[in-house]
């Protein structure tokens, strides 16, 4: 059976929906191998010993639930689902800490787990909301121009390129953008596109209901500047604008130039930044952060690491972009 980590980062809602969020959790009908807690919080305080807060651990303890509360960076909870992300489960659970998850939510996006899946999710409805189906599509190209599919009901299953707010997510195959600022702006959608531009599917699924309880306080709408937002705006712009290139990241030695030279003639349309432009032309690191926040998910040895790789380096360059 797939090991399945249960992930919330909650910042500002120790007292209104994250306890909810926990009920939920705790009477999931397919019972999550370990929930991990991320406290973001300003101002953290140690809630596991408060009267409802220990309640529901008890109960997480009888059921044989692991549970664990991570004091967090307060660096935002992109943060927080990448070390999830990293935490060397099968496969997550992403909840948002105002999200109320109805008792069949984990069961049924299970059903549609395959090797060649990336995410799952059900409706998101946001209260007080509209219930019915909205048609969308799913595109990416046309995030502008129609609503998440996710925001209404979803009466049969559909292959869509991106999803927001809570999903199940195979782990460990794409990072989150940790270049993004604290309020994490795009942070759900840019995930699961990466996925799906690295083939896997990416289904929106019926009969799996979460129910927001949009809260203005906590969470991103704790923060108030909105050059955040406009920062990671444009991360998210520049990276859908790149999305018919591939791009290219050598943040490494001069040997991994020399190395990857003899890769980049077989690559498709690539869009080039590299330490070392008189061994393998191309545009700054600076730039490429600028561009496009975290450059984690461009690293060779990163990746390299996560397959267990014993090959070349050649080969492992040319696995990853080829």
């Amino acid at each position: 059976m797939h090991k399945i980590l249960c992930s919330i980062s909650t910042r500002g809602r120790y007292d209104s929906t994250l306890p909810l969020a926990l009920q939920a959790i705790i009477n999931q009908t397919r019972q999550v191998d370990k929930l991990v807690i991320f406290d973001d919080n300003d101002d953290p305080r140690d809630v596991r010993g408060e009267l409802i807060y220990s309640h529901f651990f008890k109960i997480m303890d009888e059921k044989g639930i692991p549970w664990e509360w991570q004091f967090a960076g307060k660096k935002g909870q992109h943060h927080n689902h990448q070390i999830a992300n990293r935490m060397g489960f099968d496969w997550v659970w992403r909840i948002d800490d105002d999200a109320i998850p109805e008792p069949n939510v984990l069961e049924t996006l299970c059903k549609y787990i395959s090797h060649d899946v990336g995410a799952i999710g059900g409706s998101v409805f946001t209260m007080p909301c509209d219930t019915k189906p909205n048609n969308a599509s799913g595109k990416i190209d046309l995030i502008d121009q129609e609503p998440n599919i996710q925001w209404g009901q979803i009466v049969a299953p559909q292959l869509v390129e991106h999803l927001h707010c809570t999903f199940l997510y195979r782990a460990g195959f794409h990072d989150f953008n940790t270049g993004l600022s604290r309020v994490a702006h795009r942070e759900e959608t840019l995930f699961t596109y990466g996925l799906h531009q690295k083939g896997y599917k990416i289904w929106a699924v019926p009969n799996a209901v979460t129910w927001h309880m949009k809260n203005p306080q906590g969470g991103i709408r704790s923060e108030t500047n909105q050059a955040l937002y406009e920062h990671d705006e444009r991360i998210f712009r520049n990276i859908l604008a790149a999305k018919d290139k591939t791009i290219v990241v050598l943040n490494c030695g001069m040997g991994d130039h020399v190395v990857f030279s003899h890769v980049l003639p077989k690559i498709k349309n690539p869009w080039v930044f590299t330490c070392y432009p008189d061994l393998v032309a191309g545009e700054s690191i600076a730039k490429a952060e600028s561009l496009f926040g975290s450059l984690e998910q461009y690293s060779v040895y990163a990746w390299m690491d996560k397959h267990k790789w014993k090959d070349s380096l050649q080969s492992a360059f040319e696995r990853m972009y080829l």
